[in-house]
């Protein structure tokens, strides 16, 4: 559990992506959350907009931290960049331009209780792999399940070839509104303590609870054939608080 939460990740995917997009997630430890939503929401997103507006990124989410005060941050910022501009020369506007009411002094202050505030835990980056939505579901709903993998050394292909194969499609009814596939791709190596993460969607909290409250069964044999190809580690759940897309 420690190695986990040591190097966990999440990811958040945009529909049609190719693999030239990159994820970088930074995991973010808050001491005093209602402050640092409040920086989140008149500061960075605001910054952020801008760097969309220049073309450096394609989008900027945040997420939160639902289920339980174990997991060690409580927040994630997800910045989408497109891989052949990553590398372009680029000069940011300075904050004093974006936030022509401040002066460079309270700009400053501001950033050091920001920084006394909150701390980022760990990043990293990652690509989509495949994903499902549910017919009708044109955005990702505002829960997200990530469930975090450990594919067995040399055997990634079977394991994402699988996984894709077992969910081609998410029936009508279901509460699940979508699934997503994503592989690391900042490290390689055994020691990894996950090298895959999936992520299952949905409308709200209590559907996730529903759907994992009914009663215990044993996996199925095509499930038992994955589970020789990885190794479940945890999951965690968030709630979408700032979703800003090109």
């Amino acid at each position: 559990m420690k190695n986990f939460f040591t190097c966990l990740l999440l990811f958040f995917v945009f529909t049609g992506f190719s693999q030239k997009i990159t994820f970088d997630f930074a995991f973010i430890k808050a001491e005093n959350i209602n402050d640092y939503d409040q920086n989140l929401k008149t500061k960075f997103q605001k910054v952020n907009q801008n760097y969309m507006d220049d073309g450096r990124i394609l989008g900027w989410h945040v997420w939160k931290v639902l289920n339980g005060a174990q997991t060690p941050f409580t927040h994630v910022a997800v910045s989408i960049y497109d891989l052949d501009v990553a590398d372009e020369d680029y000069t940011p506007k300075k904050w004093t331009e974006i936030f022509p009411d401040l002066t460079e002094d309270e700009l400053k202050d501001w950033g050091e209780k920001n920084n006394k505030n909150r701390k980022i835990i760990f990043e990293t980056q990652i690509v989509n792999v495949a994903e499902v939505l549910q017919n009708g579901v044109t955005t990702y709903p505002d829960i997200a399940v990530v469930n975090f993998m450990k594919a067995k050394h040399g055997k990634y292909k079977s394991y994402e070839d699988l996984e894709m194969a077992l969910t081609k499609s998410i029936p009508n009814n279901s509460i699940r509104k979508g699934w997503s596939l994503a592989k690391r791709i900042d490290r390689y190596g055994t020691n990894m303590s996950w090298t895959h993460f999936t992520v299952d969607w949905y409308d709200k909290y209590s559907d996730f609870l529903k759907r994992t409250s009914g009663p215990s069964t044993n996996a199925s044999k095509s499930y038992q054939n994955m589970m020789k190809l990885r190794d479940l580690t945890d999951n965690v759940v968030l709630k979408k608080f700032i979703f800003l897309n090109k």
